[in-house]
């Protein structure tokens, strides 16, 4: 989530005498109903506010300015905090929610306070989990303390512990970004080995003597840049990497995805083809989060632009992809119905950061045909002068994003009316539980081309609530987001999101639950 890239920021931590004591069953033997209490209803304002605080840091984090300030406000919540609560927390995030990141944070800030406590090196355990995060934890760490000082005694043991449980094959097949990391935390660590053979690998380590084991990906980028006799030569050593890589399986999923087209210019065989379009379809091998549905759909328009034969059963692979991506997998907007409005003016035709061919335009139909595809009860529209709802089509997801492109500006009129869905809804009677208007500009207390009082979504929200559904949610996404905070609730019930992040539907999907 890119937390990582703020400015170290001084506070008063040091002038401040915290000691942690954590009453948590770090087992989490507690039961289903009770173990994640402080996501629900009754849970205390100070512990909602801090949530909201802590998810609003990770949508800042684009912004070094907004997230220096909101993680200032963070390190004096955690300070004045109920270190049971922030335990359970982190560990909902690490383990539940896959907020890794947050939970890195968390717990550095944590261990900032009072990391000679045994029960925070527990907590630290189980949040780090393994030898290869240690790095990443560690960066979190030294950006909290306002000093380069090393953890206190009970952390260092359990990152210690961690240590000692790696072995020479599995560093050797870490990135070689962490294993310079890894490097790095036993030389500030110092951690003391559990055994002579654990003391030669970290002295191995050290000197830079462990043998690095190659990717598939890195022996095939080796054998495209080399010089060739012939480009017939060329293109059968490179055909048979490509199927021992997929045969074998030794490719992971995101090379994979990445390489479709230097794949089918090496003409591999109709078998390894169908081998790699199983690959993509599976649901487990893209991961437990999923891949990120603009990703499919950038890789889905690449496929679409090439004349080579099997293009077409890859792009069949990216549809079933698209039914298992991260936003059909997150729980926001499940079991819910939701109203999605959609601005179709030229200036969302702008492209989204790192997808050249997916733009601001195609975020909202991809989020509604992906609910629909999963048996949710969407309600689409185009916003304009007019709100104009449609019917939606329930799969393929790809392919019925690029049909919505058809769709022209002023179709609806050149306006932003988004007032109009509110209003229809009250015309209709009709409740709904989430309310969302995706375009490019500020809508909240906002009047456009001169509105008369009256038009504006604030007022119809109220009395929609007033009215119909006193529980309904409303989401404004300005996905231009120019110097606007990304995350801001001015009501209950209310929030307005500025920018496009990928877990961005997860942080709504843990605010949906309250």
């Amino acid at each position: 989530m890119g937390l990582l890239r703020i400015k170290t920021i001084n506070d008063s931590r040091g002038e401040k005498e915290a000691i942690m004591k954590f009453n948590f069953n770090l087992k989490g033997r507690q039961p289903a109903d009770t173990r994640y209490a402080f996501i629900k209803a009754e849970v205390p304002d100070a512990q909602s506010d801090f949530i909201k605080m802590l998810l609003s840091v990770s949508l800042s984090a684009d912004d070094p300015g907004q997230a220096s300030h909101a993680l200032i406000l963070l390190r004096e919540a955690v300070c004045q905090g109920d270190p049971e609560f922030l335990g359970r927390l982190a560990i909902d995030l690490r383990e539940q929610r896959s907020f890794r990141d947050l939970a890195f944070l968390l717990t550095a800030e944590l261990a900032a306070l009072d990391g000679d406590d045994e029960k925070t090196g527990l907590l630290v355990t189980r949040i780090v989990q393994q030898p290869g995060k240690i790095p990443a934890w560690l960066d979190y760490y030294t950006r909290t303390v306002r000093r380069r000082q090393r953890p206190g005694r009970a952390v260092r043991k359990s990152l210690s512990a961690l240590l000692n449980s790696m072995d020479e094959y599995q560093f050797s097949r870490y990135s070689a970004e962490t294993r310079e990391g890894i490097k790095l935390a036993l030389q500030w660590l110092q951690p003391k080995a559990s055994s002579r053979s654990q003391k030669a690998l970290f002295t191995r380590i050290l000197r830079g003597q462990v043998p690095v084991r190659t990717t598939w990906l890195q022996e095939w980028q080796v054998l495209h840049q080399q010089h060739y006799d012939s480009p017939e030569q060329r293109q059968v050593v490179l055909r048979d990497k490509w199927k021992e890589g997929i045969s074998s399986f030794r490719i992971g999923y995101t090379a994979l995805l990445d390489n479709l087209q230097p794949m089918l210019c090496t003409g591999v065989s109709g078998k390894v083809l169908k081998l790699a379009a199983e690959y993509l379809g599976n649901a487990a091998a893209a991961g437990p989060g999923g891949q990120s549905p603009l990703r499919l759909l950038n890789v889905y328009r690449n496929l679409q632009r090439l004349d080579q034969g099997g293009a077409g059963m890859l792009t069949e692979a990216l549809e079933q992809a698209a039914l298992h991506s991260s936003w059909n997998r997150s729980g926001f907007g499940r079991r819910a119905v939701s109203v999605i409005g959609m601005d179709v003016s030229s200036s969302m035709r702008h492209p989204v950061e790192g997808y050249g061919l997916v733009q601001r335009f195609d975020i909202a139909p991809l989020l509604a045909f992906s609910w629909l595809s999963r048996g949710e009860q969407v309600i689409t529209g185009v916003i304009g002068n007019t709100w104009r709802p449609m019917q939606g089509q329930v799969r393929p997801i790809l392919s019925a994003v690029d049909q919505f492109r058809v769709h022209d500006e002023g179709e609806a009129g050149y306006a932003i009316n988004a007032w109009l869905v509110l209003q229809d809804l009250l015309r209709k009677r009709q409740v709904v539980d989430n309310v969302l208007i995706f375009t490019d500009c500020s809508l909240w207390d906002n009047r456009t081309f001169n509105q008369p009082a009256g038009t504006d979504i604030s007022h119809w929200w109220r009395q929609y609530r007033r009215e119909l559904a006193p529980k309904a949610k409303l989401y404004l996404f300005n996905l231009a987001g120019y110097g606007m905070k990304a995350l801001e609730t001015p009501e209950d019930g209310v929030y307005l999101l500025a920018g496009w992040q990928e877990r961005l539907l997860d942080v709504l999907g843990i605010f949906a639950r309250r």
